[in-house]
């Protein structure tokens, strides 16, 4: 089994240690000064969701944050983006494609489509750049400022796609002082990561940073299916690089130019488990283990990922800015598996056997063959004693080539996809008064996107071209007050819309027509015990028109979408955080989120799996399918797949000052979700389970704040449950990470 033996991953893991220890020492070099906030006060919130700096008080939307430092905790395990789930209230994560293609879910929001080029309604923006295609999102985090996650419709000022929200990314940007910091860690499964990044100036107008990560684990999972060792599964290597350069000549122009690129391969893109369900009844089966897989055919994952931006900001004088980004990213990756899970038996007796699939394989491989997006906005802005404006112009191209293979079959075939978007938009916030401020804002978006299916030698899917485009206006106006100096009260109603959608895996072409989404929120952001808390809660509700559904699975490996009459949402969100002592904070937010598909006249198929899986709605036809007769199902009132009604979050950090200077800190964060069904039908088996999951920290931190050693825990009640499922062959699932204990040490320099 992998974890009896030493790999050639060791020993580079071993390398990897040692080359950063030496990293380690060599910036110890560096003189290391710690920037200290007032005791006993919350530090204030800066965000940029309305594309400047504001205090998160003066915002009159729902926005959360994530600090940096919290950022790097979460990821601490080398996992991915998917850690930063339920952090804050309402945000969902999770993926079918392991540490590549994250879906992101807000307020009930999302898409379940597994394809490479899905839409999603919550927008991903990276250094101000919005990722438009999900494999783009892989992007690992490091050197990370602060994540936003803004909360209903943000189609005015970010544009297409943002129905649910965004996730808002910023990484520390170069400044003219001299900083940085090293790190280096070790944990279970043979996991090494190392992270440096050191900023400085190079001129007196001239500033650079470079960021560097990268991480590495062994194979962890048996395959029993095969006796060579280099089929195990579970193994990645990740390196990921960014430089930046700030030129500053005068206090009238700064330019930001970045470069980054990203590099990642292993067996570990989604292993799958066959009949890890049990038929009757939710949840893993008893005999279920992790690390033991059976599959018959390969797994393994592959990408390359490189890009840039260009930001210019121009002081015109009279408090008047024009902003220009401009930004270039190509991505090219592969990812095959045995999707069905398990070991190939023509024994009828087999059928819902833990491991094995009966009668016929599926095994697959989709990714990215060509790639490019292109993006560019110009916005000015102008600011007076009552007034602040902005008005700005953005184009977005994308082209696409989708390579899907069927490795049983031996065929493959490539879908062509282009995308071209422009739009002009603007915002005015208006002083109503000293206490009141009026925010409206507006955006007209035209989209047209082209998809042509390319079949290969021998393949039977058809040729086939979808060409949609449409044009559409969004909005929002928001008001807020602040009724007191530690407390305001925001409304808000906004639209947005997620453009037109196309699919054509394996020739199974469909398309989706625009969903608009209206929303209203009522909120308050408060300051509470002279500082040493702030409590922020809203209550929301939304009705979608023509809302876009991927229909996954069923009858066979594809996505079909569908557009439903309406889905229609509410919930509650709140989130509390208090220094209940100098050195002790607590942190704790909690979510409510209910949404209802609202069309008598849409249906889906029940799960093609075998054993038939145990349906809980509404039998209203049937057709026949490729492998025999399809049920279909009435999903009226279902609520939409992948989004738990109950997200929670709750944070304790403690620190012990010593005598002889520094402290020893304890910290823990334990993320709660309820269970939620996996695709637009419910049935007994396919659901994702309810969870807890808990991570710890412990360590020593310098009295300078330069060095930190600290023990490292993830998911330390080791809970595995079922994260998602495959509907078109059998019980088919896939689950979370398990429990990792590590170590890391991490050496801050400069001020």
């Amino acid at each position: 089994m992998c974890c009896e033996k030493t790999t050639a991953n060791s020993r580079s893991s071993l390398r990897l240690v040692i080359s950063g220890a030496a990293a380690l020492a060599l910036t110890g070099l560096f003189s290391a000064t710690a920037g200290a906030q007032e005791p006993g006060v919350l530090e204030e919130i800066i965000v940029t969701s309305q594309k400047r700096e504001q205090s998160l008080e003066d915002v009159p939307a729902s926005v959360s944050t994530i600090s940096g430092d919290s950022v790097r905790d979460y990821l601490g395990s080398a996992e991915n983006i998917r850690a930063l789930a339920g952090r804050v209230p309402s945000l969902q994560i999770e993926s079918s494609n392991g540490r590549t293609q994250p879906r992101f879910y807000i307020r009930g929001l999302g898409n379940i489509d597994f394809d490479n080029n899905a839409n999603q309604p919550v927008s991903m923006v990276f250094d101000e750049v919005a990722l438009e295609n999900n494999v783009l999102r892989s992007l690992p985090l490091f050197d990370i400022e602060r994540v936003e996650v803004l909360k209903g419709p943000q189609g005015s000022l970010f544009g297409r796609n943002t129905n649910a929200g965004l996730v808002k990314i910023d990484s520390v940007k170069p400044s003219f002082e001299t900083n940085g910091y090293a790190s280096l860690s070790y944990g279970s499964r043979e996991t090494t990561g190392f992270e440096f990044a050191s900023g400085t100036a190079l001129t007196d107008t001239l500033a650079a940073r470079a960021s560097f990560k990268y991480q590495t684990r062994d194979n962890w999972i048996w395959n029993r299916a095969d006796s060579d060792p280099e089929d195990d599964f579970g193994a990645f290597d990740e390196t990921a690089l960014r430089v930046q350069l700030l030129w500053q000549p005068s206090d009238d122009f700064r330019g930001l130019l970045k470069v980054h690129g990203f590099n990642q391969n292993g067996t570990h893109p989604q292993i799958f488990y066959a009949n890890a369900i049990e038929l009757g009844s939710p949840g893993l089966r008893s005999d279920f283990n992790i690390t033991v897989a059976n599959h018959d055919g390969s797994a393994g994952m592959d990408l390359q990922h490189a890009g840039g931006s260009l930001n210019l900001q121009w002081d015109l004088g009279d408090d008047a800015t024009l902003t220009s980004i401009s930004a270039y990213d190509t991505v090219t990756n592969f990812q095959s598996a045995d999707v069905d899970g398990g070991l190939l038996s023509f024994n009828p007796a087999d059928i819902g056997s833990l491991g094995r699939q009966v009668f016929f394989s599926v095994a697959t491989g989709d990714g990215l063959d060509n790639h490019h997006q292109v993006t560019q906005e110009f916005r000015f802005t102008t600011e007076s004693d009552n007034l602040f404006s902005q008005i700005g112009l953005y184009y977005f191209e994308e082209e696409i080539d989708v390579l899907s293979r069927d490795f049983v079959q031996n065929y493959s075939d490539i879908v062509n996809q282009e995308t071209r978007s422009y739009a002009i938009f603007g915002q005015l916030d208006f002083s109503l008064s000293d206490r009141v401020n009026l925010v409206v804002g507006a955006r007209y978006t035209d989209d047209d996107k082209k998809l042509t299916v390319v079949p290969g030698v021998s393949s039977p899917s058809p040729a086939d071209t979808i060409d949609i485009g449409d044009s559409y206006v969004n909005w929002d106006v928001a008001l807020n007050f602040n009724a007191t100096d530690d407390l305001s009260v925001y409304g808000r109603i906004a639209n947005a819309s997620r453009g037109p959608v196309t699919l054509g895996r394996f020739g199974f072409t469909s398309s989706a027509d625009t969903e608009t989404s209206n929303a209203a929120e009522l909120g308050f952001k408060s300051t509470l015990f002279d500082g040493r808390a702030r409590w922020n809660a809203a209550v929301y509700a939304f009705r979608n028109d023509d809302h876009q559904l991927t229909a996954t699975g069923g009858a066979f490996n594809v996505n079909q979408l569908l557009n439903a009459d309406r889905v229609n949402g509410f919930g509650v969100e709140t989130d509390f955080e208090v220094l209940l002592t100098d050195n002790l904070r607590v942190i704790a937010n909690v979510s409510y989120n209910d949404t209802e598909i609202d069309d008598p006249n849409l249906r889906d198929d029940l799960c093609g799996s075998n054993p038939t899986c145990t349906g809980l709605d509404p039998v209203v036809g049937s057709r026949v399918g490729p492998f025999g007769p399809v049920t279909e199902v009435s999903i009226d009132g279902n609520p939409l797949p992948r989004t738990p009604e109950w997200i929670g979050n709750l944070i304790a950090q403690f620190n012990i000052p010593l005598q002889a200077g520094g402290n020893i800190y304890f910290h823990t964060d334990w993320n709660y979700r309820s269970d939620s069904d996996i695709f637009l039908h419910r049935s007994v088996e396919f659901v994702a389970e309810e969870r807890w999951l808990g991570g710890l920290r412990a360590g020593y931190r310098s009295a300078n704040g330069s060095w930190d050693f600290a023990a490292v825990g993830r998911n330390v009640t080791d809970e595995i449950v079922v994260d998602g499922a495959l509907n078109f062959l059998n019980l088919t699932a896939f689950v979370n990470e398990p429990r990792y204990w590590g170590v890391e040490v991490r050496y801050d320099f400069g001020n």
